[in-house]
């Protein structure tokens, strides 16, 4: 029997960039086979990384080019005819309302290069209407906050570099559900000595993972932060020659930390105020400590930048920063969330995490893309786009590999705006709700028919070749850019013969991926950026001589945000938290409800008691947006007074309490009140 051949594969379920293998068999994906010399995973996958083949093959997939008809009925068009029609409805809409009538929206799954070219092609033509849903929705792209006090947007070190830690304090929804393979270095580091202090609103599963766990409010992870940096300044237990030396803004810092109190901390979180100052203590007195925050889903945006700044102060307070086992780890979430981040689609930033202020790399994208000058005016968010579509500011818009209408907080207002596009491309894989606006569908390839790159939550730049061929002629949106560009008449622009080419134009345009090259990257580890020359290694910890602020340090500004919440009343008696679930991904995202796993409510035994509620018995969940029915699930993991979905199928046929991301079922609001009734009684 012929063996399998083994292929090097990249795992884009989440952003922690494990590999594994894959098996073909004449021709087709046909299975995995574990890493285990991979430097993250070590061959273990999660549940959703096991799953990954479940999409190569899937019968729903949309594998050519279909235009909508004047009756609204989609028909099967050549690729030409497609390009052309693209190339036609972009250029004719730019040249009778302006570049700005145009907007694009990137994807987390694209590859680097796939997101440069599309940033690229938007900025050519005029515009910096081009968002990514995973760096705009919810709290936006966390690592951000880092880059306002250290000058560089990434976790300042290496997954497996937790393990060289003493403390290490989470916070954040759900770290061991949602982050198994990162919990290894946790698991490992405690097997050394280490001190470990969880702190969330739902007990974990596996509660002896830590030493200490803080059994915080929903979404206050801001306040108990901002308690321990508030007693470390009160007890003057700061590293004082490391913030003389390296960094800027203490004084006026300090002086605005007086305002606040530990007794409001204490009152907000519901953490005494006596636990707060001992984890700020453990943290301080340790020779190497790290914070990891996961994503909050219960808090609101502005206390989660609250929460990662105050994370970003603490480390600063300490000088627990730029040694090993000693950093920040925001654990992203989108699988190539960092990359896309660091490619420049966002309205708000340029091309390689730079400002548009930025003259250096501004002329030097210019003179590399033979253009005369770049748009410098901010393009348009992605919330305000809806808006901006239905006063008729955007005519056209290509969407790549995104599902506004189903994977957003804001579906409906998409769904409803959409409509009024003179021109609506998508390039997705499925059918999804967004897809079926669409006047033009195009198909895309799947993860194995991809060739680029992605950059992973620890920055960790990684290649992934084509391992099957593309079913039935699928086009890459590198290859659909191209196209349509040279058809507008940009020949010089968007001539690249395959993805090493555009790399290689990455190499020369960002500083921080100039030594990430195409042949040195197609190794199995890849190379961590920032990589400033060919043959530099790479920066696995960042910050251990200097920050990447003008002046070298790093900035103290302490953060301004409203701690108010919604709090339960007489009619939603109860808090309502969601969480994603590490589990297999459910049915294809076609636009209809993923309800393949049933909903579970978690509610705490005295809840339940009180409205005579039973394990297992059905209830229907109301809040102010919607409701749902659900399987109650009695737990001692929830406090009483707040009740828990998984978010993986926070949806239902009577309704739905907020909106999905079919590929990696995550949330995209903060805790709200509900009401929890028998759906029996009804």
């Amino acid at each position: 029997m012929t063996p399998l051949q083994e292929n090097q594969s990249v795992c884009l379920c989440c952003a922690e960039g494990c590999g594994f293998y894959t098996l073909l068999e004449q021709g087709r994906a046909a299975g995995i086979e574990y890493m285990k010399e991979h430097p993250v995973n070590a061959g273990a996958l999660c549940l959703k990384g096991n799953s990954v083949l479940e999409t190569v093959h899937h019968p729903d997939r949309i594998y050519s080019p279909q235009a909508r008809h004047a009756d609204g009925t989609l028909h099967a068009v050549s690729w030409d005819e497609a390009i052309s029609l693209i190339a036609s409805r972009l250029k004719g809409a730019a040249a009778k309302h302006g570049p700005h009538a145009l907007a694009f929206m990137a994807s987390a799954c694209c590859t680097n290069e796939e997101n440069y070219l599309l940033q690229k092609f938007s900025r050519v033509l005029g515009t910096n209407n081009i968002t990514c849903p995973a760096l705009e929705e919810g709290a936006g792209f966390p690592a951000a906050a880092l880059a306002s006090m250290f000058g560089y947007a990434g976790m300042t070190n290496p997954l497996a570099d937790l393990a060289n830690a003493q403390c290490i304090i989470i916070t954040g929804s759900h770290f061991l559900e949602n982050h198994p393979v990162a919990a290894r270095f946790v698991f490992e580091a405690r097997m050394r000595g280490a001190v470990v202090i969880c702190a969330d609103h739902r007990v974990p599963p596996a509660p002896w993972f830590c030493d200490t766990f803080l059994h915080i409010r929903p979404g206050t992870q801001a306040a108990l932060l901002e308690g321990m940096v508030i007693h470390l300044l009160e007890s003057r237990l700061c590293n004082l020659r490391f913030i003389e030396e390296r960094t800027a803004g203490f004084e006026a810092f300090s002086k605005a930390m007086q305002k606040q109190s530990l007794k409001q901390c204490e009152g907000i979180t519901g953490v005494p105020a006596a636990s707060i100052r001992a984890a700020a203590e453990r943290y301080a007195s340790s020779r190497a400590s790290s914070l990891v925050q996961t994503a909050d889903y219960a808090a609101y945006p502005a206390q989660t930048n609250a929460a990662r700044l105050y994370a970003a102060h603490l480390s600063l307070l300490t000088g627990h920063l730029g040694r090993p086992g000693a950093g920040i780890f925001p654990l992203l979430t989108h699988g190539n969330e960092q990359g896309s981040y660091d490619m420049g689609v966002s309205p708000r930033m340029q091309f390689g995490q730079a400002e548009f202020k930025d003259q250096a790399l501004s002329s030097r994208l210019t003179k590399l893309w033979r253009i005369k000058h770049l748009p410098s005016k901010e393009g348009i968010p992605l919330h305000d786009l809806p808006k901006a579509i239905k006063n008729r500011r955007i005519k056209a818009m290509y969407i790549v590999e995104s599902d506004p209408c189903g994977e957003l907080r804001a579906g409906a207002e998409f769904q409803n705006a959409l409509k009024g596009l003179d021109f609506l491309v998508v390039q997705d894989r499925f059918l999804t709700a967004t897809a079926k606006q669409a006047d033009l569908i195009l198909p895309a390839p799947c993860w194995a028919e991809k060739t680029g790159t992605y950059t992973s939550t620890e920055r960790r730049v990684q290649w992934q070749s084509r391992i099957i061929s593309p079913q039935k002629q699928i086009l890459a949106a590198w290859q659909v850019i191209c196209a349509v560009g040279k058809k507008i008449g940009l020949q010089k622009q968007f001539s690249y013969g395959n993805p090493e080419a555009i790399l290689s134009e990455i190499n020369k345009a960002a500083p921080a991926y100039a030594g990430i090259t195409p042949s040195r990257v197609k190794k199995m580890d890849g190379i961590i950026s920032p990589c400033p020359a060919i043959k530099h290694p790479g920066t696995p910890i960042l910050y251990t001589e200097q920050f990447s602020t003008p002046d070298g340090r790093a900035h103290f500004a302490a953060p301004a945000y409203d701690r108010k919440e919604e709090k339960p009343t007489k009619k939603y008696p109860f808090r309502l938290t969601c969480g994603p679930v590490n589990a297999s991904p459910s049915a294809a995202p076609t636009g209809d409800s993923p309800a393949a796993v049933p909903l579970t409510l978690e509610i705490n035994p005295r809840d339940a008691k009180r409205i005579l509620l039973q394990n297992l018995e059905e209830v229907k969940i109301l809040t102010s947006s919607g409701s749902v029915k659900a399987t109650a699930v009695i737990t001692d993991s929830m406090p009483p007074g707040v009740v828990f979905i998984p978010y993986i199928a926070a949806a239902g046929k009577d309704g739905s309490l907020h909106h999905l991301d079919p590929r990696v079922q995550i949330p995209q609001l903060g805790v709200q009140t509900c009401l929890v009734k028998k759906s029996g009684g009804m």
